[in-house]
């Protein structure tokens, strides 16, 4: 689902996360959670809790899951690794990170049910601590990184955009482009945030687009270059000044541009 079309959907719901709210934090299920999960029919969605540099140029991701379920990274079209949890959910799994980077498809078959994470894992090529869950529709979540005001950008071809960051602070967030007010939001329990607003629908020709936070009398700026990717390219991954470039096809069609730094 696009931004634009998930920000129509939810605003008539009052749901403030992502428009005008916090990031809000996963939750983590105990043993007891698991087991009412499974009495339901519901499986848990594995999440990824570290990735590491392994041998041969490869990396370790490390995560939880539905307690001996089978985890998938499925990659590259028709490619893909599996892994079996342990009895606690936990998991970790060796994947190739290709001279770009690795764009992964993460989901779970438990006792015959097929649960996806609920984003597509990106691994910068040379820097593990920098991976990102990318999701459609929503904002972007850095998993490990949680140093920079502005780490993550989303935006889509209709122009819908998504900022997001950790700050140092609990306190309000004034999120700019090119000057003005567009959202102010307060940080969650783990200092993230993220804020999703409106750009003037991207072309061909690349537009600089300044993006600031602000909060405590301090500020940090951004200028990121805008500009629609190619959808008939597939997936698309390319180094930026300061990061990457991500050019992910939606599920229903299209493309999202997620900007990692």
């Amino acid at each position: 689902m696009p931004l634009s079309s998930l920000r129509a959907v939810l605003l008539p719901l009052g749901a403030l996360l992502c428009l005008n709210g916090c990031h809000a934090p996963q939750t983590k299920a105990d043993d007891s959670d698991e087991a009412a999960l499974r009495k339901a029919g519901y499986s848990r969605a594995p999440q990824v809790t570290n990735v590491e540099a392994g041998g041969g140029g490869s990396y370790i991701v490390s995560g939880q899951a539905m307690p001996n379920g089978r985890v998938r990274f499925s990659y590259s079209g028709d490619r893909a690794i599996g892994v079996t949890a342990d009895a606690k959910g936990r998991f970790r799994a060796p994947l190739p990170v290709g001279a770009d980077g690795g764009l992964y498809d993460l989901s779970i078959e438990d006792e015959g049910r097929l649960m996806h994470a609920e984003g597509r894992l990106f691994i910068p090529p040379g820097h593990p601590e920098k991976t990102v869950l990318i999701r459609a529709g929503a904002p972007s979540e850095s998993l490990l990184d949680r140093s920079l005001p502005i780490g993550v950008v989303d935006y889509d071809a209709a122009g819908a955009i998504a900022i997001s960051g950790h700050i140092a602070t609990k306190n309000i967030v004034n999120v700019l482009i090119d000057g003005d007010i567009r959202a102010q939001v307060k940080p969650d329990d783990s200092r993230a945030y993220s804020a999703l607003s409106q750009i003037a629908p991207p072309t061909k020709t690349p537009v600089n687009v300044t993006i600031e936070a602000q909060v405590d009398g301090k500020s940090a700026s951004r200028t990121i270059s805008v500009s629609l990717p190619d959808p008939d390219k597939g997936d698309q991954i390319r180094a930026i000044p300061g990061g990457w470039r991500v050019d992910a096809v939606l599920p229903g069609g299209g493309v999202q541009t997620t900007l990692v730094f």
